[in-house]
């Protein structure tokens, strides 16, 4: 009987040992995990906590703390960028309003100088520019509005049956005194037979100008443009071309994106072709570059099966910004 007490009272023993060991250990590494929280917290770098345990308890601690870490992280990045996105947009509508309103100023004194001196030739081509920086300076404005509605979801996008064979000559036709004074070479492929597509009509105008726009202002070199409507298994594709000195690889993934611009600074706002993707996306439509330099530059604006409808004209839809749901009865 004694020796069987002995026997438990050693066992008890090394149960408790064992306890006391585990429960200083998982106290050790819980101080650990404070502590490197508060070192994060201070920190300015990124850092996770590290900690090798046996304990499962502990494992699935660290786990959840590195995700939120992850997350933290993540939000933290993405709150950087939209800083420095912010500041480039500020930077950006310095430069494009200050270049044309530096010059409407100029002019304007010289016109005034003029008037005394009644040089009417001279007053004539001051007034021209006095005209042409204004409308500059009303475009810019209205991109940076059209931007700022699309991106807080004050704009709709009204999706109905829409013709782009009639839209596309419509839009070409706009741009046909400007081509022929620079001397274009124009081709014009578009369908004898109307195309239809479910979209928004002035979305699309939108997107067409400022495609068409893009390739005089960077492609003119190459004094081509060209505009196509082709209808394929599934897609409907308009093209868009110059022969200009084209994108490299590099500015092919980044002419999207806002405020990017291949232009010299203060000579655009970068805002045209992030407008035409979102516009585009709005329809469930996809824009697309590809471009080889000193050749051709081409933009896509595909029309997947989903927004190539031919049914009655007089089914609507719209597709709210705030919401994102799109009803594609068109």
């Amino acid at each position: 009987m004694t020796v069987l007490a002995v026997i438990a009272a050693a066992l008890f023993g090394l149960l408790y040992l064992r306890e006391w060991d585990a429960n200083r250990r998982l106290n050790r590494e819980l101080v650990y995990v404070t502590k490197r929280i508060g070192e994060l917290m201070s920190a300015e770098g990124d850092g996770y906590v590290l900690l090798p345990s046996t304990d499962w308890g502990i494992r699935e601690l660290t786990a959840q703390l590195n995700r939120l870490l992850e997350n933290f992280y993540r939000q933290k990045a993405e709150d950087r960028r939209a800083r420095l996105a912010m500041m480039q947009v500020l930077t950006n509508i310095s430069h494009d309003l200050r270049t044309p309103l530096t010059v409407l100023k100029g002019y304007s004194e010289l016109l005034a100088g003029r008037m005394k001196k009644r040089d009417l030739q001279k007053v004539e081509k001051m007034a021209a520019k006095i005209e042409e920086k204004t409308d500059e300076l009303v475009a810019v404005i209205e991109q940076y509005f059209t931007m700022s509605k699309l991106e807080s979801g004050d704009m709709c996008v009204a999706l109905q049956r829409i013709d782009l064979t009639r839209l596309c000559r419509e839009v070409m036709l706009e741009y046909y005194d400007i081509l022929e004074k620079a001397r274009y070479e124009v081709e014009i492929q578009v369908c004898g037979e109307p195309v239809f597509v479910c979209g928004d009509e002035a979305a699309l105008i939108r997107i067409l100008k400022n495609l068409i726009e893009n390739a005089i202002k960077h492609g003119g070199d190459g004094r081509f443009l060209g505009i196509r409507l082709q209808c394929f298994t599934g897609e409907t594709v308009i093209e868009v071309e110059d022969h200009g000195k084209g994108i490299t690889d590099r500015e092919q993934e980044l002419v999207f994106d806002r405020n990017y611009t291949t232009a010299r600074k203060g000579s655009g706002s970068g805002l045209g072709l992030a407008i035409a993707r979102e516009l585009a996306l709005r329809m469930g439509a996809k824009l697309q570059v590809e471009s080889e330099p000193g050749v051709r530059t081409l933009f896509r604006v595909i029309f997947t099966s989903a927004s190539v409808k031919h049914s009655e004209p007089s089914s609507r839809a719209s597709v709210s910004g705030k919401t994102g749901d799109t009803d594609r009865r068109c």
